[in-house]
């Protein structure tokens, strides 16, 4: 089993691109590996209470750990509108995530 770190700074209702990026991730968990999903930029906006968040409270469940970026959501003023299971954290973080994980992805 190794780790996956995937990184989403792209907004879901703007490109497809985070839905391939679950797709990735479901995959890889259930292929038996650990996997994470850390929200930078516009990526934050996945994880608001709406349709998407719905697919990442999905992946949540499947045992998928999920992150969201401090400055990313407060300078979009969704600190009180994100599914309340995603854990946010500073930018340090995911620096410390990018070191430790067997593999990172970034889109």
């Amino acid at each position: 089993m190794s780790g996956l770190l995937l990184v989403l700074s792209k907004d879901p209702y703007t490109t497809e691109i985070p839905d391939l990026v679950l797709d990735i991730g479901m995959d890889a968990k259930g292929k038996g590996n650990d996997v994470t999903l850390y929200l930078v930029e516009d990526g934050v906006t996945a994880a608001r209470k709406t349709e998407f968040g719905n697919k990442l409270a999905a992946a949540h469940k499947k045992g998928i750990k999920i992150y969201a970026d401090d400055k990313a959501v407060l300078s979009r003023s969704l600190e009180n509108k994100l599914i309340g299971w995603v854990e946010i954290k500073e930018i340090g973080t995911l620096l410390d995530f990018i070191m430790d994980y067997d593999r990172v992805a970034w889109f």
